[in-house]
């Protein structure tokens, strides 16, 4: 499991803007013939 930061971005609404909250991003690699169907049964 690699993560990142990811930065929010800028949002307009006519003169006024703000920005979006930073959020954090994983990227889940798996290696050939590995499953992770366990982790979201149910969802």
């Amino acid at each position: 499991v690699n993560t990142m930061h990811v930065r929010g971005k800028e949002r307009r609404r006519g003169r006024t803007h703000g920005f979006q909250p930073n959020w954090k991003k994983a990227v889940v690699t798996l290696a050939e013939g590995q499953k992770i169907e366990s982790m979201f049964q149910g969802v």
